[in-house]
């Protein structure tokens, strides 16, 4: 299952709100437990690759400041409405796909490691050339997925026109550190892509020299018979 989050608000409420992202994130406000969890079951059904493990972030909405405030967890609001609700919403969901990338990216830096170490100690790689551009692929589509689903730059529309949600679209983006720590996972797979593409060289040229060697052989074993038949 995608990344699953959870947004609420203070008090108690007669209806929640769920928000569904193109990505496979599903977001909840004014949900329990126990109303979330048949939901996620519900909608692994319609997911291509569900995560085993539910990666979460917790976030409250305080309608209860005269000035709009930002805690570690929690946002304060003089005005509460949709819109609001909404940003914060996409903010926390956008924050959980970022806390999977980041497991995803670790993964696939341990892996680079392993190569290096492989290389460092027996000054060669054990795996094949094909493995190498698999793992290339794979670096390649976590980064794709990640500029193609993560708007990070962009405001939602909502908050072109409005400076309340303007600011708290702001707001939401530093409390999370949205964009940096998008640009800290794009540098870390453009690295570990920089990394596979020199083992792929390597594993070309070991290839090559690979070719030549039998090439050479087949020319002598040509030569021996060329001289025993003039014999």
């Amino acid at each position: 299952m995608a990344p699953t989050d959870g947004a609420g608000g203070d008090g108690e409420r007669d209806e929640g709100y769920l928000y569904l992202l193109d990505y496979g994130v599903v977001i909840f406000a004014g949900h329990g437990e126990a109303e979330m969890f048949p939901v996620i079951e519900k909608l692994k059904d319609f997911c291509r690759e569900p995560l085993d493990n539910r990666v979460g972030e917790d976030f409250r909405v305080h309608a209860d400041m005269a000035e709009l405030t930002f805690g570690y967890n929690d946002i304060h609001v003089p005005a509460f409405n949709a819109d609001v609700l909404r940003i914060v919403m996409l903010y926390v969901g956008q924050s959980a796909a970022l806390d999977h990338y980041e497991e995803v990216v670790t993964r696939m830096l341990a892996e680079t490691a392993g190569f290096s170490r492989e290389l460092e100690t027996h000054g060669s790689l054990k795996t094949s050339r094909r493995n190498v551009q698999r793992f290339i692929g794979r670096t390649l589509g976590v980064r794709n997925r990640m500029v193609d689903n993560l708007y990070i730059m962009d405001a939602p529309d909502m908050a072109w026109e409005n400076e309340y949600l303007d600011r708290i679209d702001r707001g939401m983006k530093k409390t999370f550190d949205i964009i940096e720590r998008f640009r800290a996972l794009d540098f870390q797979l453009r690295e570990i892509q920089e990394n596979l593409e020199l083992f792929a060289e390597l594993l070309q040229f070991r290839q090559s020299n690979m070719l030549e060697w039998i090439i050479i052989a087949l020319i002598v074993i040509e030569v021996l018979n060329l001289f025993r038949c003039s014999r």
